[in-house]
């Protein structure tokens, strides 16, 4: 699409499926503008993505100011909410471990890596080894240093208990890795594994790192504020963590997260002042919200809202229907309906920054009937019924699921939408049924193959398997040739675009609202709310 801009390294996500299953995801709008609050409960290098702003409330911000209690309205929670820094299941979840806990490396606003507790993550020449420096002076909130023992303790924990992240690390092995010094620590892997550090920085989210001893009841990180209190479901409040090793942050005295999980509610509270930030909006609410004198930010990202069809179930075994069901797809009516024209068209292709998608140059599908009722006809399923399954786990997932049911109907097929609770769809319906939603933040094309679309990918919800495909992938992932992994890349997205099991129309926006006091709040092509949940760059007038 001729918008995109190539970042890189190629780079949220989703919520930590594996956990819920076992328990039952750039240019930013700025628009300025100018209630009771409902009882909450539980229910390498590169370019960056580049930001065009526009900013009539938040210009000129001045300095940094410290001191100041956020209050945060925040959507997405449920009384499954955690603390742990390796088990996040909700939205509320991500904002909190934000504020505790610190990865090794992640993606910045534009997309780009950048460096956190590690002063410096480097392979070997083939790739197979990578040592890792931390910076020095980094505490934990009790106070004791962070050490490469401390690392090791997280990888390990990560890997035994089967966290979503395991597979973040690769071909690790724990056994043969080592400690070389206190702020040293070498990885080994069991075959080359060139996107370390593009895996880590991908999920970050999910690579928090822990003090060895660590326990999620009373929960140690290296971030920016300290826990003062918990309810799951409720409230946390957090305060300033004084040693923080990225002085002079936080700005902020105290950050409390509120639950909220109506939008009306959110906007109620941000009205009657009972909150300073809301977020995960629809389009719905930005005209009230800018007429009330409240900052609107509009975020164009990478993050991805598929419609996802098994390929090993009828009726999408025949790749026919796939791509029947792909052009029944008007997208720009599709993002008109659901985002009132934010975000942008997509191209049922993920990763959407990496420099290997954007070389592909595939042509963009645009809605045609008559084609798609000719490839029915040919795979001897005209008239064909589906029911798709999905849960508002992000705004405008069920609305997009509304819509394609409409548009598909346009091409003789007949499309159920059937509506779940969020704990009943991950619980019987995520990784189950043949047709259903899915929701991913952005990262590089590879990593999210490698969750998502590569042999033994733990989020395969479209079943694809091409044994062509996973080779192309295991090279990709263990080449140091940049070049040669950006051409690997595009073979692999043209067999997505080809023969896959995704629909993904749009890269939705992400849209938030704040109190005209409230400074920090960047662009973030990264599909998370409110730049990223990075609490520590906030700071109040």
């Amino acid at each position: 699409m001729s918008d995109r801009n190539p970042v890189g390294p190629h780079i949220g996500p989703d919520v930590t499926r594996r956990k819920l299953l076992q328990g039952a995801g750039a240019g930013l709008l700025v628009v300025g503008g100018g209630g009771i609050l409902a009882a909450c409960g539980g229910g390498g290098s590169g370019t960056g993505a580049g930001a065009a702003t526009t900013n009539t409330a938040g210009t000129n911000e001045g300095s940094p100011k410290a001191g100041g209690v956020l209050r945060v309205g925040a959507q997405g929670g449920s009384n499954t909410d955690t603390l742990d820094a390796h088990n996040i299941l909700t939205n509320t979840d991500y904002a909190r471990g934000a504020q505790l806990y610190d990865p090794l490396i992640r993606q910045n606003d534009e997309g780009k890596l950048e460096l956190a507790l590690a002063e410096s993550i480097e392979p070997n020449k083939t790739a197979d080894q990578w040592t890792i420096k931390l910076k020095k002076g980094v505490k934990f909130h009790d106070g004791k240093p962070l050490t490469a023992k401390d690392v090791l303790f997280t990888f390990n924990r990560i890997i035994t208990g089967e966290f979503p992240a395991s597979t973040v690390l690769g071909t690790l092995d724990l056994k043969s890795s080592k400690v070389v010094d206190d702020l040293t620590l070498l990885v080994k892997f069991s075959a080359p594994y060139a996107i370390f550090s593009e895996a880590l920085a991908g999920r970050f989210e999910y690579t928090y790192i822990v003090p060895i001893g660590y326990n999620p009841k009373k929960p140690i990180g290296t971030g920016p504020f300290k826990l003062k209190s918990f309810t799951p479901g409720r409230e946390s409040v957090t305060v300033k963590f004084d040693e923080y090793w990225d002085a002079p942050k936080p700005y902020l005295d105290e950050v409390r997260t509120i639950n909220i999980n109506e939008e009306t509610a959110q906007v109620a509270a941000l009205q009657s002042g009972q909150v300073d930030v809301i977020d995960y909006l629809t389009a719905a609410s930005i005209a009230t919200l800018e007429s009330s004198g409240f900052v609107v930010s509009i975020a164009e990202t990478g993050g991805w809202s598929p419609i996802c069809m098994r390929v090993d179930a009828e009726p999408f075994k025949a790749n026919e229907v796939r791509e029947a069901m792909r052009l029944a797809v008007d997208r720009k009516s599709m993002l008109e309906s659901v985002f009132a024209g934010n975000g942008n068209i997509a191209n049922d292709v993920f990763g959407r920054y990496s420099p290997g998608v954007e070389n592909a140059q595939l042509p963009q599908r645009e809605q045609d009937t008559e084609k798609a009722e000719a490839l029915l006809q040919k795979a001897g399923k005209a008239g064909v019924s589906a029911s798709l399954y999905t849960t508002e786990i992000a705004p405008g997932m069920n609305q997009t699921a509304e819509v394609l049911g409409t548009q598909a109907s346009e091409a003789g097929m007949n499309v159920k939408v059937v509506k779940q609770p969020t704990t009943e769809y991950f619980a019987r319906s995520y990784l189950k049924v043949p047709f259903s939603m899915d929701w991913w933040a952005y990262q590089p094309y590879l990593v999210t193959a490698g969750q998502a679309t590569a042999k033994g990918a733990p989020f395969n919800i479209t079943a694809f398997s091409n044994p062509a495909y996973d080779k192309l992938y295991a090279k990709a992932i263990s080449t140091v040739d940049d070049k040669q992994r950006e051409e690997l890349t595009t073979e692999m997205v043209t067999i997505d675009y080809e023969e896959g099991g995704y629909i993904i129309p749009y890269n939705f926006p992400i849209i938030d609202s704040f109190a005209p006091n409230v400074h920090g709040i960047k662009p973030s092509v990264l599909g998370q709310a409110l730049s990223n949940f990075q609490f520590q760059n906030f700071w109040l007038t």
